[in-house]
C-alpha cells in the first residue's frame, strides 16, 4: 500500500506522468498505469476447495459428499457396526469408480471428523412460556442423627426459571409418578411439554436409528391424564434441559450447604418448597423481572390442572420363599400367615405395599424397606478432620449430629482440652461406635480419661443438664 499511495501521489498531486513516474519508482509501465489510474478495491477471497475428492466424482456427487454420505449413515449406529476407512475405500473402488489412493480416503475422514469436531456448538434454545424440564437431584439430610439419602424431582418451567421439587426416596416408577403428581397439585396447573432425560421409570427404549422415544406405558397413561406432551432428551445431551440442571444445583449450594433436618418426605418437601417460593422474589438472570412475576405468566400458558388425581400405583405377582418370605426393594420381608410357596399379589405405591390373596384378600401391608433407609457418619474420618482443625468443630455441619453429651464435651472447653478430648474420643472410636460412647459415656470418657484432678468430680447429671440448643 506505500507503493500504491506513493504512485497516486506522484501522478495526482505532483502531476507527473506515467513515464515520469516509471522512471522514478522503477516499476513497469504497466503496473505504474494500474496503480496510478485505476481504483485499488478490496477483493473478496473466493476459496475453492481443490482435489479430487471436490472436483471429481460419480453420478453428480463428488466422492467428498458420497464419503460424507456413508460417514452420515455409520454415525447412527454402533461403533461397532460402523464401516472401517478400508472398508469405505473398498466399497468406492467397486461401486463408484474410485481411482484414488488410499491414503487420500483417509486424509479426507480424518479432516472430516476434525472439523465436526470443531465445528460442535451448542444452539441457543428459545423457551416459550408453558413448557418445563424435568430431572432428579440426589441431597444428604439428617434424620435422627444418621445421614439420610434422598432424591429430589425437581421440574422447572425454562421461562419463568422458578422451581418446585418434591421430596422421594427412589427413582422408580412409582415415585417418579407420584411426585411429578405432587407437583402438578403445587403448581396448581401442567405444563404443555416436558423435557425429561432418558430415565428408566419413564423411557423403555431412547431415541435412535431414526426412531422415536418409546415410553413406558404407565407414563404415558399418566401423561395422558394431565394432557402434557413427553418429550425425551437425546441420548448423553444433557444441556437439553440446561434450566433444570442447573436449578438442582442452584438447590444443592443454597438449601443444603448445612445438611438440613429430615422428619419426613413430605414434611421436608413442604419445608423445601417454601424456601423456593421465598426465593422467586428476585430478579430473574435474564430478564429484569421477579421470577415470581414471570411465572404468573408462565403459568397462564399451562393447561388446568385436572380435578381427578391420578392413583400412582401398579401390580406384581411375587412368591414366598421356603421362609415365607417374599423379595422387595432388595430385602427379604416376611409375610405372616401366608406360608412357603404361595403366589401373591403385591400392590406397590412410592411409600408402602400391600400382599392380596388371588381372591383380592388383604393379607399384609406395610411400609417399603427404603423408607426407613439412613446410613451412618463415618465419625472417625470427621473427628480427624476436626484434629487438624478443632475450630471447624463450631461451624461444623455434622455438629447438629453429635449426641448431645459428646457434643457439649468438645465444646463446653478451651481450644487446648477440646483437642485433648478429641484425641480421646478417635482413641475410642477405633474400637467403638459413637451411639455406644454416649449411651457410656461417665464410664468411657469420664472415668477412663482423667488427666486433672478437678475434673474426677465432674459427675454425668452435669453433662445430661446441659441443653443441646446452648451449644447448637
Amino acid at each position: 500500500m506505500d507503493q500504491t499511495n506513493h504512485i497516486k501521489k506522484l501522478r495526482n498531486e505532483e502531476d507527473f506522468s506515467l513515464n515520469e513516474i516509471s522512471k522514478v519508482t522503477g516499476h513497469d509501465f504497466r503496473t505504474v498505469k494500474k496503480y496510478a489510474d485505476g481504483d485499488v478495491l478490496p477483493k473478496e477471497k473466493k476459496v475453492d476447495k481443490r482435489g479430487m475428492m471436490y472436483t471429481q466424482g460419480f453420478n453428480n456427487q463428488t466422492y467428498g459428499e458420497i464419503i460424507d454420505a456413508l460417514l452420515f449413515e455409520d454415525s447412527k449406529e454402533k461403533k461397532k457396526d460402523r464401516r472401517t476407512r478400508k472398508a469405505i475405500f473398498e466399497l468406492l473402488e467397486a461401486e463408484y469408480q474410485y481411482t484414488g489412493s488410499y491414503r487420500l480416503v483417509c486424509q479426507y475422514i480424518a479432516d472430516t471428523k476434525q472439523e465436526a469436531k470443531e465445528n460442535n456448538v451448542y444452539e441457543r434454545l428459545e423457551h416459550p412460556p408453558g413448557e418445563a424440564q424435568l430431572d432428579f437431584g440426589n441431597y444428604r439430610v439428617c434424620e435422627n442423627g444418621k445421614l439420610k439419602d434422598i432424591k429430589l424431582l425437581v421440574l422447572v418451567p425454562p421461562y419463568s426459571n422458578r422451581a418446585f421439587a418434591a421430596a422421594l426416596p427412589r427413582e422408580n416408577t412409582e415415585c417418579f409418578l407420584e411426585g411429578l403428581k405432587r407437583i402438578f397439585e403445587m403448581m396448581e396447573s401442567v405444563p404443555k411439554t416436558i423435557r425429561i432425560d432418558n430415565l428408566a421409570a419413564a423411557v423403555v427404549k431412547p431415541r435412535g436409528k431414526g426412531k422415536e422415544t418409546v415410553f413406558t406405558e404407565a407414563f404415558e397413561r399418566f401423561a395422558a391424564h394431565y394432557r402434557f406432551e413427553p418429550i425425551a432428551c437425546n441420548p448423553y445431551s444433557g444441556h437439553e434441559k440446561g434450566a433444570v440442571e442447573n436449578k438442582v444445583g442452584y438447590i444443592r449450594y443454597n438449601f443444603f450447604d448445612c445438611i438440613p433436618d429430615f422428619v419426613s418426605y413430605l414434611v421436608f418437601e413442604k419445608w423445601l418448597n417454601a424456601q423456593l417460593e421465598e426465593d422467586s422474589h428476585r430478579n430473574h438472570y435474564h430478564e429484569h423481572l421477579l421470577i415470581s412475576e414471570l411465572w404468573e405468566e408462565d403459568r397462564a400458558h399451562m393447561r388446568s390442572l385436572s380435578d381427578t388425581p391420578y392413583p400412582v400405583f401398579r401390580y406384581e405377582e411375587y412368591k414366598t420363599n421356603k421362609y415365607g418370605e417374599i423379595r422387595l426393594d432388595n430385602a427379604s420381608i416376611h409375610i405372616p400367615k401366608v406360608g412357603r410357596n404361595r403366589r401373591l399379589t403385591v400392590q406397590l405405591y412410592w411409600d408402602s405395599f400391600r400382599c392380596l390373596s388371588p381372591s383380592g384378600e388383604l393379607l399384609y401391608e406395610a411400609d417399603r424397606p427404603y423408607i426407613s433407609e439412613s446410613r451412618p457418619v463415618d465419625w472417625l474420618y470427621v473427628f480427624q478432620t476436626y484434629r487438624q482443625k478443632p475450630r471447624a468443630l463450631d461451624h461444623s455441619k455434622y455438629k447438629k449430629l453429635l449426641p448431645s453429651k459428646i457434643k457439649s464435651y468438645v465444646l463446653e472447653t478451651t481450644l487446648v482440652e477440646r483437642k485433648r478430648r478429641i484425641d480421646q474420643l478417635l482413641e475410642l472410636l477405633k474400637e467403638e461406635d459413637l451411639l455406644r460412647i454416649e449411651e457410656n459415656f461417665e464410664f468411657l470418657l469420664l472415668n477412663n480419661f482423667e488427666s486433672e484432678p478437678t475434673e474426677a468430680s465432674l459427675s454425668l447429671t452435669l453433662y445430661d443438664s446441659l441443653s443441646p440448643k446452648a451449644v447448637s
